[in-house]
């Protein structure tokens, strides 16, 4: 059995981790944005410019994970329940036997962790297969068009 507080605990330390890399990012962009070397002397000149984007969107990506670590850590898990809702944990089979887990979250869609020698992706439910499995119990099978491709699972475990 998977234990969820021990995966919530894997997802914060994951986010943490994400943040000092962000952070780094961050401070490496600035720093050659506002670098005397990059402050073209014609309009041609944009690799400040350029530098300064970067920096814009890294600094959107670290406030991201900021805000994904936020709402782990206040996270409280409910009972596990019949039907697929926020916090819970799924394993999905897919028409080939493979097996993928799932974690349905309200933020950090597309984070990966390792837990037991397994993959946990976290999902949310803007995304098609988090939209597709909402409120869906074991057994139920779903499909997503996704990347061109039609995908199909069967709901083999809710945690």
């Amino acid at each position: 059995m998977l234990d969820k507080h021990h995966i919530v605990a894997c997802i914060i330390r994951q986010l943490e981790a994400d943040i000092l890399i962000a952070e780094q990012a961050v401070k490496t962009a600035r720093d050659t944005a506002t670098h005397k070397d990059c402050l073209g002397s014609s309009k041609y000149e944009t690799m400040g410019t350029e530098a300064a984007y970067l920096a814009h969107g890294q600094g959107r990506r670290l406030l991201a994970i900021q805000r994904a670590l936020a709402y782990f850590k206040q996270l409280k898990l409910p009972e596990s329940t019949a039907s697929i809702a926020l916090c819970s944990l799924v394993t999905l089979t897919d028409e080939h036997g493979q097996e993928k887990h799932v974690w349905v979250a309200g933020d950090a869609g597309g984070l990966e962790i390792r837990h037991n020698k397994k993959i946990i992706t976290v999902i949310t439910p803007q995304s098609p297969l988090g939209r597709a499995l909402l409120g869906k119990e074991q057994g139920e099978e779903v499909e997503i068009h996704s990347a061109g491709k039609q995908h199909g699972y069967e709901i083999s475990a809710i945690y």
